[in-house]
């Protein structure tokens, strides 16, 4: 089968659906992919019934008459979508802030095949969400960098291969006009994985950001990325800034060159020169990307674009942001998972208390989450001590806290050993600081008088924990250096129960309203309590080191006023 051949599909009708069919407007948010995405399935299958999901009307009616269909094959939205009918694909063409919902509820509705349009999600956690719930429901999903199917680039790839250009390869792409890298750059950062034929394995980037947002989402000005591949292959990509290329690429070896701009190549090798020109990009477009797709799930092949390989476009991305945040290189495959950008976006200012010996964090690894590691290496850095990790199955002894300053609990245990009662007994009894975190306020469910000092605690048949972004409130004389803060994604508790008096000194807002995330024991002054912290990346956010900071200080300083 050519790159532009319709799929046999033996005279059966596919349905299609086309989530966000969008309209042209002017701008770089004004573009109607969703059109680009009919189109494409037009040309891919035969017997095609393709519908249209908008919330806008106006959208909806342009994007029926466009493709003469009828008005029981147009959706307000995807619940309408599929109380009618289970399409056999959709392609999530909404802005990139619906996809990972989107993709997930289709997965869910057993849609066999996904065409998702990049950047494929808004944070590394999403993407992984969306690939586990497409894995789940055996749900085949291809990510829309169709520019895999142009003949150019195919020639290119080729061209490498072949050796013609010798080894040391160097790829440089560029994106004009202002681009970011989520909405542009990320078909020259899929492109280069493709092209080179090779595994990205490192990124060091720069950006110049101030806060912009494009498709409600933080994006950058401009930047430099580099990216080591495997095989020594390197790769630069410059957005943003004119370029009299426009939106090119140059790539460059031990024995040739060549510069691919539209759909010619210019190739100067040890042979001499050529010029190659491909057909129109038409060609080798969405049709026979969401072809390879049908493909793939009528015959069981791997499509140029699975998600497997095109997902490294968008993660290349959140590197680059990564990279430029903490000014490091980023190693592949990156563990962190929020979007970085979101970060800088929401900045907030940190002090520092003084801890003059060693902690000891009793912990377990709450269900495979990473706090524990997480909140380790913050207490390492807020503290500048030695941090004794002790596990907390195994309990507390004596020769644990012997000359720690602080003790910080972080698990779910049921049961306390009688040593571990004796030892915390004493300690908080002596008026020595303890630092309840997170999934600590869960532990020892039948021990009243650890439940006292907690003040309040996990219910486990009424407490909730919904995932959600959150703002951070601070009592104004609680000694945060803000008021308010932000937080990414992760478990914020809910409805806990009361078991003793409490002084708060932070609350979280969420969807559902304010909740208390931050207190000091009332009859236990030592006992200091901060309550986010599920996942183990979230412990470099500035506001949790902020919050982790305070609430140590006020657990050193019992005897001063609350």
């Amino acid at each position: 089968m050519s790159s532009s051949d319709p799929i046999t599909t033996n005279s059966k009708t596919i349905t299609v659906a086309i989530l966000g069919c969008g309209k042209r407007g002017d701008g770089k948010v004004g573009w109607a992919i969703g059109h680009a995405h009919a189109h494409g399935w037009i040309g891919a299958v035969p017997n095609l019934r393709l519908c249209g999901v908008d919330p806008s009307a106006e959208n909806l009616q342009a994007f029926g008459e466009c493709f003469a269909l009828p008005p029981e094959n147009l959706f307000p939205n995807t619940e309408a979508l599929y109380a009618a009918l289970t399409p056999d694909y959709v392609s999530v063409c909404t802005w990139p802030g619906l996809h990972a919902s989107q993709v997930i509820e289709a997965a869910s509705k057993s849609v066999k095949g996904i065409a998702c349009e990049k950047p494929m999600a808004l944070d590394g956690e999403e993407m992984h969400k969306m690939i586990e719930a497409c894995e789940q429901s055996g749900t085949r999903m291809v990510i829309a960098h169709q520019r895999r199917h142009n003949p150019v680039f195919e020639r290119v790839r080729q061209i490498i291969a072949d050796g013609q250009l010798g080894d040391g390869i160097v790829l440089e792409a560029r994106v004009c006009d202002g681009w970011d890298m989520l909405s542009w750059t990320t078909h020259w950062l899929d492109m280069s994985s493709y092209i080179l034929d090779a595994t990205p394995e490192s990124v060091l980037a720069g950006v110049d950001f101030t806060g912009e947002r494009r498709y409600q989402h933080a994006v950058e000005n401009s930047s430099t990325v580099f990216v080591e591949f495997s095989g020594g292959r390197q790769a630069i990509f410059i957005s943003g800034p004119g370029s009299a290329d426009g939106f090119s690429i140059h790539i460059r070896g031990s024995r040739g060159y060549l510069n691919v701009n539209g759909q010619t190549v210019r190739l100067f090798t040890e042979e001499g020169f050529s010029t190659l020109t491909e057909p129109d990009a038409a060609a080798g477009g969405f049709a026979p990307m969401l072809a390879s797709l049908v493909e793939a799930v009528e015959k069981g092949t791997t499509p140029r674009c699975d998600v497997s390989a095109t997902k490294m476009g968008t993660a290349l991305a959140f590197a680059a942001h990564e990279s430029a945040r903490t000014q490091r290189t980023i190693k592949l495959p990156m563990a962190t998972r929020f979007a970085p950008l979101e970060i800088l976006a929401h900045p907030a200012i940190s002090t520092l208390p003084g801890v003059k010996s060693r902690v000891v964090l009793m912990a377990d690894d709450h269900y495979g989450s990473g706090g524990r590691d997480g909140l380790a290496a913050a207490l390492r850095e807020i503290t500048g001590q030695e941090v004794v990790e002790v596990e907390a199955a195994n309990g507390l002894t004596q020769a644990d806290v012997a000359g720690a300053e602080l003790i910080a609990i972080y698990h779910t245990q049921k049961e306390p050993s009688a040593e571990t009662k004796a030892v915390l007994t004493e300690w908080v009894e002596q008026g020595k600081p303890v630092l309840i975190v997170h999934c600590a306020v869960g532990a020892y469910g039948d021990w009243a008088e650890y439940q006292q000092w907690c003040g309040r605690v996990w219910d486990w048949e009424k407490s909730k924990h919904p995932h959600e972004a959150s703002e951070l409130l601070a009592d104004s004389a609680a000694e945060f250096p803000w008021t308010k803060a932000w937080l990414p994604k992760d478990e914020v508790f809910t409805v806990l129960g009361d078991r003793s008096e409490v002084i708060d000194h932070c609350f979280v807002r969420i969807s559902s309203g304010d909740h208390p995330v931050a207190w000091v024991s009332k009859r236990w002054p030592n006992i200091a309590t901060w309550v986010p912290g599920h996942r183990g990346d979230l412990y470099v956010v500035p506001a949790m080191r902020d919050g982790l900071r305070t609430m140590i200080q006020k657990a050193l300083r019992p005897s001063e006023k609350q």
